[in-house]
């Protein structure tokens, strides 16, 4: 079980930040407004996660794109991260010189310029939500399937051509 206790020193505007969120608050300690912070902000990636909206196939695809499970300690801007990794694998497979190369679409059975148009949707706490589900689905060495999703916080629908449990 891991101790609990960690120990950091804020930068002057985030201390600030932090001391205004207190006194609004009304926590009356630092300590416990950070502990409330951190807790809202992992409230708000699992609430995000819970919106999306992806089939097991298109979870897959984007598994395979993102292919690991470094994360960077950052929130995109206007588009998310998870969508310019994907548009640049999709394009490169695209722009690539040898032949019959299968694109992801073709690989995964989905339409890349719908998950695409889907991802450019996607502010940046929900695409930091779904690039951490991806990350930790790798960590944990899931199944690519609905339950392998579910084990990370990510309600996936079976694809159209499979019963359910994945890749078709």
């Amino acid at each position: 079980m891991a101790d609990g206790r960690i120990s950091t020193r804020l930068s002057g505007d985030v201390a600030e930040w932090l001391e205004d969120r207190t006194d609004r608050m009304m926590t009356g300690s630092k300590d416990i407004q950070a502990r409330q912070e951190l807790a809202m902000w992992r409230g708000a990636l699992a609430g995000e996660l819970r919106r999306i909206r992806l089939t097991v196939d298109q979870a897959n695809c984007l598994a395979d794109v993102m292919n690991g499970t470094i994360m960077d300690a950052a929130l995109a801007g206007s588009a998310g991260i998870v969508f310019y990794n994907a548009a640049d694998a999709f394009q490169l497979v695209h722009d690539s010189p040898f032949a019959g190369e299968s694109t992801y679409g073709a690989k995964w059975g989905i339409d890349e310029e719908a998950l695409l148009k889907y991802l450019r949707g996607l502010g940046p706490t929900a695409d930091h939500a779904l690039h951490d589900a991806i990350s930790r689905w790798w960590n944990l060495n899931a199944e690519p399937t609905v339950e392998g999703w579910a084990r990370v916080g990510l309600t996936v629908a079976p694809s159209p051509h499979d019963d359910g449990e994945g890749e078709a």
